[in-house]
């Protein structure tokens, strides 16, 4: 029964991540490839960039006009982030939920399995369901640096991929954390949803307004900072924030699904 749960995991979500993984792919190759063609055009757009949208995206970095700061501007700054998210909270939502719904969970429990084993494999099947989505949009990028005049750094490419993959497995166990402890799928959803929301509007009045600019530190979006990643390498303060909040809702989940009671 070894790793059983977290191989069925992947693969009832196989045309899920086929799709994402080949979405993040080409449009990793598609920023690459349109970099040489709108670099001319990027210290106008700066210029004249409304102070809603910096506080939107985050701060603008000064060497924007470099494929590093090109990829924060289009691709690391919000589109990523946002569409990881959309991953996270489905995939968090019903990993335990699809099974409460679908009545499998009955089938599972009443197997040698324990309440702990189902999360422990379920949490690391979304994270490996995040870490392949990511893993092409990085593979696109490096791929689009060969075909493309492109000469960005791979390593801090990385890094900023990884800052985005912790950020959708904080998403996803705080999702998936609700659902264990209520057992509603819907409601895990809208609470993920409304976390992801929440956080954003945080980080934009923090932007916007001084005297809140301490609410930035309660938005999930200002440990991400993909931008910043790009183009100065990993914070590891950051990242060790959001690896804690995880471990965090993991330890949720845990507690909230052995104690609740399933209906068996």
């Amino acid at each position: 029964m070894l790793n059983y749960i977290f191989t069925i995991h992947i693969i009832s979500r196989w045309k899920n991540i086929v799709v994402w993984s080949a979405s993040m792919f080409l449009l990793a190759l598609m920023f690459t490839g349109l970099y040489d063609s709108f670099k001319g055009e990027i210290t106008d757009m700066i210029d004249n960039v409304p102070k809603l949208m910096e506080a939107m995206i985050g701060p603008l970095p000064e060497d924007a006009v470099t494929p590093e700061g090109w990829l924060g501007l289009e691709l690391y700054g919000l589109l990523f982030p946002i569409l990881l998210a959309v991953i996270a909270v489905s995939a968090g939502a019903s990993a335990i939920g699809g099974e409460e719904e679908s009545g499998t969970i009955e089938l599972i429990l009443a197997s040698p399995i324990s309440r702990g084993r189902v999360v422990l494999e379920k949490s690391l099947g979304i994270t490996a369901h995040l870490a392949i989505v990511s893993g092409f949009l990085w593979g696109g990028i490096a791929i689009g640096s060969i075909l493309f005049p492109f000469d960005v750094s791979l390593t801090n490419v990385f890094s900023a991929t990884a800052m985005g993959w912790i950020f959708g497995t904080t998403v996803a166990y705080i999702t998936m954390s609700t659902q264990a402890l209520k057992g509603r799928k819907g409601l895990a959803l809208g609470v993920g949803s409304g976390f992801v929301g929440l956080s954003y509007v945080m980080m934009i009045i923090s932007g916007l307004l001084n005297g809140l600019n301490s609410l930035k530190y309660i938005s999930l979006f200002n440990y991400y900072d993909g931008p910043s990643v790009l183009m100065n390498g990993l914070n590891e303060t950051s990242f060790s924030v959001m690896l804690g909040l995880s471990g965090l809702f993991f330890v949720i989940s845990l507690y909230g699904f052995y104690n609740r009671d399933v209906g068996i």
